[in-house]
């Protein structure tokens, strides 16, 4: 299954009503549709600039807490039969959690479609690599908040750019040996890194990445970096991000970017879009995580996702939501952002 090429059609759909009802739909039949992100150790290596693991006090208070092994298959067992895709990681490191071999099979064995990790690659080896895609990994993420060596090492700190340069050549191999592994970079734009993208395929155009994705900053915690206003980039953002759609266009990759990026007097980020995708998003995007899953009221120790589906009317929230306004919806999910989908 192509998680790509769902999102691309996805764009196409302009009406949120439309997408309510086919998400109602596949409720009722009990199908996949979830977008589960896992995050199995609340801990980090490194304590990125733009991150609330910068922020030393959120991080004692909060990040804290670890899958056991044995938890693996009886969550596996409560919500992967809905999952249509599986990321590990996703607000902290997931290579710090020791078993992501066993939770990657077990999401196989349930025929989750599609599994990615997220990582900011700085404790992969080789034999992890080999033994992800061997059990079944689809597609891993790599987070990078600059392209040259100062901006790289100052914004991930205590990150080493020539150990993510060693991870990207290990991934490439990995490639020759199973094609289907996918190799994505999640780029962190500031208006301090922006430009350096103009020299991207420069330092990185020798691997085998096929998925870019351009992320805004956006503000998460009193993180260490502050400079959220992305106004002295504005005018070059269609210009730079042009250029990278045509030798995207040229490797034949794919590229996931606002169409514009702009920021009102509160300093909230606007992304200028067509697509309804994030009206849905709330009621497909799955956390998990050792102190909190999905809803406060869902515990998967004790039940599986239809049950609660059933005992909550669940099915009844996403009908009516197809017969709501786009204002009735703005109020509970527009802080989240819609992406361009460019597929080569």
């Amino acid at each position: 299954m192509d998680i790509y090429k769902i999102l691309k059609f996805n764009q196409y759909i302009k009406s949120h009503r439309v997408k309510f009802l086919g998400l109602w739909l596949l409720s009722v039949l009990n199908k996949r549709y979830l977008s589960i992100q896992m995050d199995p150790v609340l801990a980090c290596n490194l304590r990125c600039k733009m991150c609330y693991f910068s922020d030393a006090d959120f991080v004692r208070k909060n990040m804290k807490g670890m899958f056991k092994e044995d938890d693996l298959e009886p969550m596996a067992t409560s919500i992967f039969k809905n999952a249509l895709k599986l990321q590990i990681g996703c607000g902290a490191e997931p290579t710090l959690f020791k078993h992501n071999t066993r939770l990657i099979q077990l999401a196989k064995e349930h025929k989750v479609p599609y599994i990615s990790m997220i990582t900011n690659g700085n404790l992969l080896e080789q034999k992890d690599i080999t033994a992800f895609a061997d059990a079944g990994l689809n597609e891993i993420i790599l987070s990078l908040h600059g392209v040259h060596k100062a901006t790289y090492e100052d914004l991930m700190d205590k990150g080493v750019f020539e150990k993510f340069h060693e991870v990207m050549a290990a991934l490439t191999e990995q490639k020759k040996h199973t094609p289907g592994l996918r190799i994505r970079i999640n780029y962190t734009f500031n208006k301090d890194n922006f430009y350096e993208l103009e020299d991207f395929f420069d330092v990185y155009g020798k691997y085998a990445i096929d998925i870019i994705q351009l992320r805004p900053i956006d503000k998460i915690g009193e993180t260490v970096y502050d400079h959220f206003s992305l106004k002295t980039i504005e005018q070059d953002y269609a210009r730079i991000v042009g250029a990278m759609k045509e030798e995207v266009h040229k490797r034949k990759m794919t590229l996931l970017y606002p169409q514009s990026v702009m920021r009102n007097e509160q300093e909230s980020l606007k992304v200028k879009t067509g697509n309804d995708s994030s009206f849905i998003k709330p009621y497909t995007y799955f956390y998990i995580s050792p102190k909190f899953s999905w809803k406060d009221d869902f515990d998967w120790r004790t039940e599986n996702f239809a049950a609660w589906q059933k005992r909550t009317n669940w099915n009844s929230t996403l009908l009516k939501n197809a017969f709501k306004s786009r204002a009735a919806l703005d109020d509970t999910n527009r802080n989240m952002l819609n992406y361009s989908v460019d597929i080569n």
